[in-house]
């Protein structure tokens, strides 16, 4: 029961509201454990109305809307929005219909900011403004939020190559600090479970091998046709990521090629990352932030704007970023033209130039 009815008698009775009018609540009280019946009780006889805070089902639904996740997409908004108008409009009455109204707006606002560019990272809308201006930041965050995601519904081998990507791209990031604690916990899970996988992996087709001999002859057919599909399925699989150059295999219980690949890869990538304890590097968005600075407020002609892309490329930044620089450039520089011609005197307005005429008289040139 949701509610507590304090009744003028003294008496308490714990229900769950359902309607009320203006003279009665129509509520729902438990008999028994498995026996709940309706009642009205009048106004008149009832005293007060404590609503407790445990939500009703159909709130509880949306509760969770607000605060949003970060990286959300505008259909992502577009639903949750729906699903709270749908509350507000159908349970005008609940006690919880204002809280919902609030958390509209929130949704609403993020929205609009959503469709002029912005980003909800680490729980703040960025603008896309912002965004720029620390834009190797900014996507190392990106990055790192949709690998933890990764790692929270349980897509091991995933994460791991998009960590893979994350490495190649911002190993020189502050949040990649902050990333690889828990990366080393997944590596080292990932193996453990790998070790099991191939220590058992014997005694597991063994068994398998019999409850196969165990089947009649027609079930045991569609049984070995559908484990040889299933490893034809694996092996085509395993090859196009090698082709791809994938380190990182897709992964079955009863491919001892797939376990072995990875669990060497895994004891390999948990070797390199306890080697990176204590190492220093370059911060990357600092260098990115101070040479779109010094790019944006530099004399096109200044040797600083050369310098700071330079500084970029020596500190290994990857190509996108040093191009988002140059570009910053060279538009500071068609900017500089386009003001310089504006600036300079119309040919067809100088004074028209003096002639002389063939007879020696002075005329005006046209």
């Amino acid at each position: 029961m949701a509610d507590v009815l304090v009744m003028k008698s003294g008496e308490q009775l714990e229900c769950l509201v359902l309607a009320e009018d203006a003279a009665s609540y129509r509520v729902e009280v438990r008999v028994s454990a498995s026996i709940r019946d309706e009642r009205l009780i009048p106004k008149d006889k009832v005293l007060d109305v404590k609503r407790a805070a445990v939500a009703p089902e159909a709130f509880q639904k949306i509760s969770k809307y607000v605060p949003t996740p970060d990286l959300l997409t505008l259909q992502d908004y577009e639903r949750r929005m729906y699903e709270v108008e749908k509350f507000i409009n159908d349970t005008s009455s609940s006690p919880h219909t204002d809280q919902a109204k609030a958390m509209l707006a929130t949704l609403k606002q993020e929205a609009n900011e959503l469709l002029v560019g912005a980003t909800k990272i680490h729980g703040k809308m960025v603008s896309a403004e912002d965004f720029s201006l620390d834009a190797f930041d900014m996507d190392a965050r990106v990055a790192e939020i949709r690998i933890r995601r990764l790692i929270e519904v349980g897509a091991c081998v995933q994460a791991l190559r998009a960590f893979e990507d994350f490495e190649r791209d911002f190993a020189q990031s502050e949040v990649r600090k902050s990333l690889l604690p828990r990366m080393k916990q997944v590596v080292r899970a990932f193996a453990s479970e790998l070790e099991e996988m191939q220590s058992t992996l014997d005694l597991r087709l063994r068994e398998r091998e019999i409850g196969l001999q165990r089947m009649s002859p027609i079930p045991r057919r569609d049984a070995e046709q559908a484990i040889n599909d299933e490893a034809s399925q694996l092996a085509a699989i395993n090859k196009a990521e090698k082709d791809a150059k994938a380190n990182w295999l897709t992964v079955d219980a009863y491919s001892k090629v797939s376990i072995q690949e990875n669990l060497a890869r895994a004891k390999k990538e948990d070797a390199r990352l306890a080697a990176t304890v204590g190492q220093k590097s370059a911060d990357g968005g600092r260098i990115f932030r101070d040479a779109l600075r010094s790019v944006r407020a530099a004399d096109k002609n200044s040797p600083s704007v050369a310098a700071s892309i330079e500084m970029a490329k020596l500190a290994m930044l990857p190509d996108r970023y040093i191009a988002l620089l140059q570009a910053e450039a060279d538009a500071k520089q068609s900017e500089d033209v386009i003001s310089a011609t504006v600036a300079e005197p119309n040919a067809e307005t100088k004074p028209a130039a003096e002639t002389k005429s063939p007879g020696g008289a002075k005329s005006v040139a046209k």
